[in-house]
């Protein structure tokens, strides 16, 4: 009997899921059909004009720029006092009375959110790796309304629905600042679409209502506008092609160096459902040695736990076959390496597969560059795209040649501190019959002094999807840390538990 009701729990749980799961597809197909229809699909890009008092009294204009398939800018003046924010593609940045700044970490995540849901409109919402999750009812200025909570890369918008005409009349996320509420309503038809002309922004005590003036769309504009802006008086910027080609040594340097080094690489992996929801996480520590041009992973432990000894038996002699394969192929790596000759190879499973910081700067083209404060340090900051022509010689270069996002360099030593990019295209691998790489894809790496001496990688963040020879979905998320870096050298032998150390060990941490 136990039994039986335990299972009869575990049915009308998982229905409660599917119902949710259906109730959210529903509800925004409704509001798709509220807004317009066919007549929203023909929208690529909007302009919203207005005038704007804030619950003082005080007055400005408000300006609201979306550009699908995710850029959104945001401008408010109130007297002399200026805001702007604005996701563009590449990079998200700030402008307010603190000064003008990208935006990291968490900030970042929800503007690009934003933008993806208020540039498509809720339309192409899987392309954009935007997952519908929970669905509550609530109660908007006394009116009923179902209420969404959308998730990328963890972050989340909520957005209420008003439960008779389906539009959006409510949108709620998390700032710095705190909880922040946006009101819609007084919506009318403009070339067949809805749009609302009152608007209502709360923010803690800040509170202000805006009156639109004009609703445009289609207008003609560019992404130029959600550039981050110039600003005038600033200390003159280094030149881009000097710069550039003195990091792509720098980074090459990194290459050689490192490969002299061996270090310890923390790799946490989430494995994600259909909704972005992590379903299984997995903690693997391994030891990395460079052996003949190739790094060999060990693993020592897996979510806290050392290998029992069986386990670390066997990992042991995969270890020593990869490093006797490495050996093996140690001349044919050092005669393509002299002879300039491309080293991948994407048929080698112990070749080096990842997007490197080389690989993106070699690949692409420079633009926005400024100057900004990064953990304390000034550093050069620009967003870069796809370099024009460029043609890549491998799997990895065809993906880096889809990649755009913002690099972060020291000026003195001209080196990259910190990569963030994402694909701005689905990649796909033999005509997507085999594999199909979802655009919005991100990674983030960063490099590090190790011991005031050199200059490493310290941590690499990877967010993907992909569809898996046209059935399997495969949504991972990935953070690897690098630390205790040791300078270590190896020619013909390699020995587990004895290698030869040449110097103290020189640690490193993460920026996050």
């Amino acid at each position: 009997m136990r039994r039986f009701i335990s299972a009869l729990i575990l049915v009308f749980a998982l229905l409660a899921s599917a119902s949710a799961a259906d109730s959210a597809s529903k509800i925004i197909d409704r509001h798709k059909k509220a807004t317009g229809g066919d007549a929203v699909k023909k929208i690529k890009n909007t302009t919203i004009t207005g005038s704007l008092k804030t619950n003082d009294g005080a007055t400005g204009h408000f300006t609201m720029q979306t550009f699908q398939p995710d850029r959104l800018r945001t401008d408010i003046e109130i007297g002399e006092a200026k805001f702007s924010e604005c996701y563009n593609g590449k990079s998200a940045w700030r402008m307010d009375k603190t000064g003008l700044r990208t935006l990291l970490g968490n900030e970042v995540k929800r503007l690009r959110l934003e933008a993806a849901l208020a540039a498509g409109r809720l339309r192409e919402l899987s392309r954009s790796r935007v997952f519908p999750q929970t669905v509550t009812k609530a109660t908007v200025d006394g009116r009923e309304a179902m209420a969404i909570d959308f998730a990328k890369d963890e972050a989340k918008v909520k957005l209420f629905f008003d439960a008779k005409t389906n539009l959006i009349i409510k949108q709620e996320r998390e700032t710095s600042a705190g909880t922040e509420e946006i009101f819609y309503s007084e919506y009318r038809a403009v070339d067949g679409v809805q749009e609302p002309f009152a608007i209502r922004i709360k923010n803690g005590a800040t509170e202000f209502t805006v009156t639109v003036d004009k609703v445009e769309h289609n207008r003609l504009t560019d992404e130029t506008a959600f550039r981050y802006p110039q600003r005038e008086n600033e200390k003159p910027l280094p030149n881009v092609e000097t710069l550039i080609k003195a990091v792509v040594a720098n980074q090459e340097k990194i290459g050689e160096i490192r490969e002299q080094y061996t270090f310890r690489q923390t790799e946490t992996q989430n494995k994600l459902d259909d909704k972005g929801r992590i379903k299984e996480s997995e903690v693997r520590v391994s030891e990395v040695t460079p052996v003949a041009g190739v790094f060999v992973e060990r693993l020592i432990s897996v979510n806290g736990k050392p290998l029992s000894a069986k386990d670390q038996e066997d990992e042991d002699r995969k270890v020593e076959k990869a490093v006797e394969r490495a050996l093996k192929n140690k001349e044919k790596r050092l005669n393509e390496k002299r002879d300039g000759r491309n080293r991948v190879n994407d048929d080698d499973p112990y070749e080096d597969r990842s997007v490197t910081i080389l690989s993106i700067l070699k690949l692409s083209e420079v633009t926005s560059m400024r100057r900004e404060m990064f953990q304390g340090h000034e550093v050069i900051a620009f967003d870069f795209e796809p370099k024009k022509g460029a043609k890549p010689k491998s799997r990895i270069e065809t993906i880096v040649t889809k990649l755009a996002g913002t690099m972060w360099v020291d000026e003195e030593a001209q080196q990259i501190v910190r990569v963030e990019a994402r694909l701005t295209d689905r990649f796909k691998i033999g005509g997507g019959l085999f594999a199909s790489v979802s655009p919005s894809t991100a990674v983030a790496l960063e490099q590090a002094k190790v011991n005031d001496e050199v200059w490493m990688p310290s941590y690499a963040e990877a967010n993907f999807a992909a569809r898996i020879m046209l059935f399997a979905k495969f949504n991972r998320s990935v953070t690897t840390r690098y630390s205790d870096y040791k300078k270590y050298s190896i020619d013909n032998r390699y020995e587990l538990t004895k290698p030869k150390t040449e110097k103290p060990a020189e640690k490193t941490s993460s920026n996050q």
